[in-house]
């Protein structure tokens, strides 16, 4: 992947040092492509926007979104890649969010966070980052039916859990990916704060690697506040049990 990072980042370079001003431009050929998709899931109730670009439906209290972001080495009539990610929205999480009086929670920044977000391809099989190129207008429209597929084989069942009830969106918590701070939060804005307790705790034993370094962590953030940077993983999620009072069984 890094190689071929490497030549499409030298591809790119050349193309910008001659340009073809015939060639397709790769947001023309990426909007082409989406406008296929948006058509396909429109009577599942997404709405596409081109500005973004992005795919969007509500429900209720919940907001899912399918967000596309280009390849910066896109290069005319050659390269027209996107990437493709998933975020699962609540407008009662954002309201808790910035209501919260700890600075862990993220009082102060841009709004709305999302509840859960992801890469497509890790909700796909195989898993893995996954990326779709509209450059080909031959291939466009059997590109375009690739996107779809993936998005309703992956995305889909995501929103659906969300949509099931708060018992479902617990068990997420217990992937590896991302982390369950996102979903502990859903809880405690829901007024599940038992479930998310119970949910913490699990993730917690069924890991008993981080459990340690939790616990430690948790007794020194306990006596002597939440540290101001955050360092990802467990270090991130002991913090956030702190400040929310959340309880993994410690």
């Amino acid at each position: 992947m890094i190689a071929l990072t490497a030549k499409q980042k030298l591809a790119a370079a050349r193309a910008r040092q001659n340009p073809d001003a015939t060639a397709e431009k790769p947001r023309e050929a990426i909007l082409d492509g989406l406008q296929t998709v948006g058509a396909a899931i429109a009577e599942d109730g997404y709405i596409f926007s081109p500005s973004g670009p992005k795919f969007v439906r509500k429900c209720g209290d919940l907001g899912f979104q399918i967000t596309i972001q280009s390849d910066r080495n896109n290069v005319a009539g050659r390269r027209a890649a996107i990437w493709v990610h998933a975020f699962v929205y609540s407008r009662t999480y954002t309201a808790w969010s910035k209501k919260h009086s700890s600075h862990w929670i993220r009082p102060n920044a841009p709004f709305p966070l999302p509840v859960f977000a992801t890469q497509l391809g890790y909700l796909c099989e195989p898993s893995g980052w996954a990326e779709w190129d509209f450059a080909d207008k031959a291939k466009r429209q059997v590109i375009a039916g690739d996107l779809t597929a993936a998005i309703q084989a992956g995305a889909y069942p995501l929103f659906a859990t969300f949509e099931t009830g708060v018992e479902e969106v617990a068990r997420l918590a217990q992937q590896d990916w991302p982390s369950p701070e996102g979903i502990l939060s859903y809880l405690l804005s829901a007024g599940h704060r038992d479930l998310a307790d119970e949910t913490l705790r699990r993730y917690i034993h069924q890991r008993p690697d981080l459990r340690s370094r939790f616990e430690r962590l948790n007794r020194e953030f306990t006596e002597h506040g939440v540290p101001k940077h955050r360092e990802g993983g467990v270090h991130d999620l002991a913090a956030f049990a702190v400040a929310t009072g959340c309880r993994g069984g410690i």
